[in-house]
């Protein structure tokens, strides 16, 4: 072997630190879903990761020596979906029952923060057996834009299951919100309780 390739054998880090941080699970805790990517630009791994357990579930993520959680509702109809996409990590949850409640939020890194901060939340509820009206609600964070409407419920032949009406769209300015002060789809839309 020559000194060359000794010396870069020698100040290559060991394969786990190559792959990154690596999930924590308490005991009791079961890996719901979890992404890989480079969330801060610094070329090396970062790690997003759902943690749940029988009556509680986290988001979970490490960038660098920061862990953020956001704390999710306790019974998703099927586990959440991590993406990272040009620079933006997606979350995506389905949570309640006949009823739900479908969300996408959107994560980016802050380096002014020092933390990833939410940049959009999108949610859709509705019925999924088609029993009610629905609502939708879409909020981009980084410009204040918050666009919402009704979504009747049609009962006719045609195969469109909701007619969007009393379309909306106002601002609704915010602070920079870190991951772990991110409101949840409910919040956005008002259901049950939420209206932030």
């Amino acid at each position: 072997m020559s000194l060359l390739a000794l010396a870069l054998a020698l100040s290559a880090p060991p394969a786990a630190a190559q792959e990154g941080p690596q999930a924590v699970l308490a005991e009791g805790e079961r890996l719901e879903v979890e992404t890989r990517a480079d969330f801060d630009g610094d070329g090396l791994a970062d790690l997003a990761y759902v943690a749940a357990r029988e009556e509680t579930r986290e988001l979970r993520v490490v960038v660098g020596q920061t862990v953020q959680t956001l704390t999710l509702a306790p019974f998703p109809l099927v586990d959440a979906t991590l993406a990272f996409e040009g620079k933006v990590l997606l979350f995506d949850e389905l949570n309640g029952g006949t009823t739900a409640v479908a969300s996408t939020r959107r994560f980016r890194w802050d380096d002014k923060l020092g933390a990833m901060r939410l940049i959009g939340l999108d949610a859709t509820f509705y019925s999924r057996t088609f029993a009610h009206d629905g609502k939708q609600a879409s909020w981009n964070l980084l410009t204040g834009d918050w666009h919402t409407h009704t979504m009747r419920l049609r009962n006719d032949d045609s195969g469109i299951a909701y007619d969007e009406v009393d379309k909306r769209r106002r601002k609704k300015r915010s602070k920079p919100l870190r991951l772990e002060d991110a409101p949840s789809g409910d919040d956005l839309l008002g259901w049950p309780g939420g209206g932030r």
